[in-house]
């Protein structure tokens, strides 16, 4: 048996690049399994008796591409990993037999690789999420030393982490996985899959990075300038195409120095504030809502939000109430004259 299923939206979008989409594969032939596995090359030898099957469910946005799956047998996987990506993988369930590289699963950290050769054994029942990201989208994302930092750590095979700190990752990609492949129409938001990918690397980084001491005097300082022109960045922005980056390059300083202004002088990240500024332009919204088929949904998802009960929460904890009960607010408004 083997299905390979994509949604609608994928289909029609298969042409123009780049494009986000889903895809479903239940495959029960290792060679088959080989042919779909791209962008890895690679080739499957079953190890011991009982029947191949793999299933996956894969979400590609323009820039990662993260998979959930599961092997009823036994694998030896060699070939090439993918050009010009970085890989890691989070194990949910590990066989006794599985290794990377030669090596049992390392106790400190992740299994991660850079374009080159693979070399992997799959214990039966294995269940795992793999996750692929863009190198030189990376690279555009984060400062040169921690981008540095991070492909140093790949390049030996292990992404450092606590035991707790991949449990938490890999709930929340799982989590993540299963979310979209239950609603794949929030993939037609391109301020969704914004935020998506602004929200893995930020998941990556705090799995991955450690804080730091005290900065000097100086390094204050340019906290300090880099803070006074990331706000004016901010306030010259669209709100649904905000991201940290962007703003470490008007702003002419790295993520982590962002990071640190932003909570010394706000108390928040700037992912956090960026948030807090677009919950503000949903409420605006749901207030200037002029159709009666705008939903509390299509709004949100206008501004990147994705998860949507995560967004009533923290639109509650924001302004005391429900977004649904501010849209129905203004249309009971409308309807008494009130706003013309």
């Amino acid at each position: 048996m083997q299905t390979s299923r994509q949604t609608p939206a994928a289909v029609r979008t298969a042409a123009a690049a780049p494009s986000s989409f889903i895809v479903f594969q239940d495959i029960d032939d290792p060679c088959v399994w080989e042919a779909a596995s791209p962008p890895w090359e690679v080739l499957a030898s079953p190890i011991g008796c009982g029947p191949f099957r793999n299933i996956k469910r894969i979400l590609v946005t323009p820039n990662w591409l993260i998979y959930r799956e599961s092997f009823s047998c036994a694998l030896h996987v060699q070939g090439w990993t993918p050009a010009g990506m970085l890989g890691f993988t989070v194990p949910f369930r590990l066989g006794g037999r599985s290794s990377y590289w030669g090596a049992a699963l390392h106790e400190h950290g992740l299994p991660a690789s850079l374009p080159g050769s693979l070399d992997v054994v799959l214990d039966a029942g294995q269940e795992q999420i793999v996750a692929l990201t863009r190198l030189d989208w990376l690279r555009s994302q984060l400062d040169p030393v921690a981008a540095w930092t991070i492909e140093r750590c790949a390049a030996s095979r292990v992404l450092p982490s606590s035991a707790r700190q991949r449990s938490a990752l890999g709930t929340w990609l799982r989590r993540l996985v299963d979310r979209i492949h239950a609603e794949p129409q929030i993939l037609d938001y391109p301020a969704v899959v914004t935020a998506l990918e602004q929200d893995l690397l930020d998941r990556l980084l705090r799995t991955l990075c450690p804080g730091s001491p005290l900065a000097p005097l100086e390094v204050t300082h340019r906290r300090q300038r880099g803070f006074d022109l990331a706000i004016e960045s901010i306030r010259s922005a669209d709100l649904d195409d905000l991201n940290v980056a962007d703003l470490c390059i008007q702003a002419g300083v790295s993520q982590r120095t962002l990071e640190y202004a932003f909570r010394e002088r706000l108390g928040v990240s700037p992912m956090e504030f960026i948030r807090r500024l677009r919950l503000h332009g949903v409420r605006r919204a749901l207030l200037a809502a002029s159709r009666k088929d705008e939903t509390v949904a299509s709004i949100a998802m206008t501004f990147g939000f994705y998860q949507l009960g995560r967004f009533a929460a923290d639109y509650r904890a924001v302004f005391g109430e429900l977004p649904s009960v501010t849209l129905s607010r203004q249309w009971t408004y409308r309807g008494a004259g009130l706003l013309g």
